[in-house]
């Protein structure tokens, strides 16, 4: 859905780059695993890991990459059902104000997806 009025994106907490073939392969994966929830995760002093899960399920199988490193620790949830978007290289910007910008490197494309209420930063 495109948004009606001009959305103004909120100071950026996290920023990663995401290639073509880790989106590729993080739809595949979670397509495989029927995993319907994708979660952006920091850990202090470590890495920043996009993470294919069922968060209901803690039994269930899990595929994750790493795309960054931070200094904060963060949890921020998608549902991967709203991760459509068309195919290609990406500069995501995350706020904790439950809102991410991915950005194509290649053409003038821009989309705002939403992130779910449990996200936690800090």
């Amino acid at each position: 859905v495109s948004p009606t009025k001009a959305v103004n994106m909120p100071e950026a907490d996290v920023t990663f780059s995401l290639s073509q073939s880790n989106y590729k392969e993080l739809l595949k994966m979670a397509a495989i695993l029927k995993s319907p929830d994708l979660a952006l995760i920091g850990t202090k002093g470590g890495d920043v890991v996009l993470k294919i899960c069922d968060k209901k399920n803690d039994t269930s199988n899990e595929y994750a990459i790493v795309v960054g490193e931070t200094s904060d620790e963060f949890e921020f949830n998608f549902k991967v059902e709203n991760i459509k978007i068309i195919p290609g290289a990406y500069e995501v910007v995350v706020s904790s104000k439950l809102l991410s910008q991915f950005t194509n490197t290649q053409h003038n494309l821009k989309y705002y997806i939403a992130l779910e209420p449990d996200s936690t930063f800090g």
